[in-house]
């Protein structure tokens, strides 16, 4: 059957989020799925390392890659900002990524490792 697959985040983005102390969080559309159905994701604000200088770090769920198996598997990582006191914004980067690995021939993704082979 052919259908749109969200695996999301993997173990340690799911753990890694759990553990954070949130301030405000909210569903948002990452992509569109195979019928044209959006796929969701999270937005989060958490309260920042060093309060004194930051204000909040706000992290979003974006699509990382979207490989094909009867329909596409939507894979999802982290992209964090930090937000300064000042208003600075600093472009954290991207975070617990999906990574592609051939010796799991047979197995589409391992959860707690992170890895995928479509």
């Amino acid at each position: 059957m052919r259908t749109t697959q969200l695996v999301g985040l993997n173990f340690w983005a799911d753990l890694w989020v759990k553990n954070q102390k949130l301030i405000f969080t909210k569903q948002i559309e990452i992509c569109k799925g195979m019928f044209e159905e959006p796929v969701y994701g999270m937005y989060y604000e958490f309260e920042p390392p060093y309060p004194d200088v930051n204000l909040k770090l706000i992290v979003i769920e974006e699509l990382q890659v979207s490989p094909w198996s009867s329909g596409p598997m939507i894979f999802s990582h982290l992209k964090a900002t930090l937000i300064k006191r000042t208003g600075q914004e600093c472009d954290c980067g991207y975070y617990f990524s999906w990574m592609v690995d051939p010796s799991l021939r047979g197995k589409d993704f391992d959860y707690e490792t992170g890895r995928y082979y479509v």
